[in-house]
């Protein structure tokens, strides 16, 4: 009997555990260029200021989040940072979280990277969040380049000032690839360009946060 009692009270921390990951929502955040190139948390664009890389994780952890924005190497390429992306979703996919409950955020070449992640990974219960790309350019070319177009629910946040990604057709979906897409559109209009994503602000943070707890 106290053999039992001893392994039941040991089962205890890896049921817990498990309970936690069921119930975790994840979100993996994928900076942009810049962060990469300077090999800094807090880098300083001519015009657009400091790219805000903590304080953009703490909002998020603030909202509930677990949340993974590690700097990548300045040597890594897109593929190489699209296939470590998709090791960490297939990661946490195997430890128990629900693929519903894991949600990729990129912003400007993140979302290069994001996208390309959806593609390879093809799983279309996983959330994307997408900040200064545009869909209707981007997509056909992952078909064109890869085969395949992202599959998941992809949330695009575009800013009407940015010239990186305006002006941009909406996104019709007629690739005709069959895959698993559900795409949502936001244009914002702050007037900051492309420094719209260096920092957290509320216009885009809160509908990643609702796209990401929708499910």
């Amino acid at each position: 009997m106290r053999r039992l009692l001893t392994v039941a009270l040991l089962m205890l921390p890896a049921l817990a555990a498990g309970a936690d990951e069921a119930s975790a929502r994840h979100l993996i955040y994928l900076h942009g260029r810049i962060v990469q190139d300077q090999q800094s948390a807090r880098p300083r664009h001519p015009e657009f200021g400091h790219y805000e890389l903590e304080a953009i994780l703490a909002t998020f952890r603030e909202r509930g989040f677990v949340v993974t924005g590690e700097i990548r190497p300045k040597a890594a390429s897109l593929s190489d940072s699209a296939s470590h992306v998709v090791g960490q979703i297939r990661s946490l996919l195997a430890s128990g979280a629900p693929a519903s409950h894991v949600t990729v955020l990129g912003g400007s070449m993140g979302a290069a990277i994001a996208l390309l992640s959806a593609a390879r990974l093809h799983e279309p219960a996983v959330n994307f969040a997408v900040l200064g790309a545009c869909l209707s350019r981007s997509v056909p070319v992952l078909l064109t380049e890869h085969g395949h177009e992202p599959a998941g629910r992809v949330l695009s946040i575009r800013e009407k000032s940015d010239e990186t990604s305006e002006p941009c057709a909406a996104w019709t979906g007629d690739t005709g690839s069959g895959a698993s897409l559900v795409v949502r559109e936001i244009v914002l209009d702050t007037g900051q360009r492309h420094g719209f994503l260096y920092r957290p602000l509320p216009e885009w943070v809160e509908p990643v946060v609702q796209w990401a707890m929708i499910r």
